[in-house]
């Protein structure tokens, strides 16, 4: 099922997103720092303002704790969704930047 409420993601949240989808959650590469070559993120935005997207896309409910893996670490997956929205705000998003030579706006 879809979820038909859009999620209001921003090209950041949108970049985590698909970086999740591509690669699968390990929380040791984005926590305590995000390393970026590993990941192949691309976002010129502090690790501060990932840390902080990652809390936006949970109260989003863009991204959920999975049921099967719930321990001290929590695992994420992408809720129902979420992806097709991120791609089409990352798209986008690097089309602007693209067009019209700005930086990462997040």
């Amino acid at each position: 099922m879809v979820n038909e409420e859009p999620f209001g993601l921003s090209v950041l949240e949108s970049e985590i997103l698909v970086t999740i989808d591509n690669i699968g959650w390990y929380a040791y590469l984005w926590f305590p720092v995000v390393y970026r070559e590993v990941l192949n993120f691309g976002s010129n935005a502090s690790d501060e303002d990932v840390h902080a997207a990652f809390g936006s896309l949970i109260l989003k409910k863009a991204l959920v704790m999975s049921q099967d893996k719930c321990g001290e670490i929590p695992e994420w997956k992408l809720s129902s969704g979420a992806l097709e929205e991120a791609k089409e705000t990352r798209s986008l998003g690097t089309d602007l930047r693209t067009r019209y030579g700005l930086s990462d706006p997040d």
